[in-house]
């Protein structure tokens, strides 16, 4: 029983690192497309 329950809780740790991971690339690669986007609508 009790190691399910570890299971369990690190199925849901391994998920939101998951999920934490994602968002920041995500982040990352928006970022210079705005630059990009700011630039070209300056000249």
């Amino acid at each position: 029983m009790k190691n399910k329950k570890r299971n369990r809780g690190s199925f849901f740790k391994n998920t939101l690192i998951e999920l934490v991971g994602e968002v920041v690339w995500n982040i990352l690669l928006f970022i210079p497309r705005l630059i990009i986007r700011i630039i070209s609508s300056i000249w």
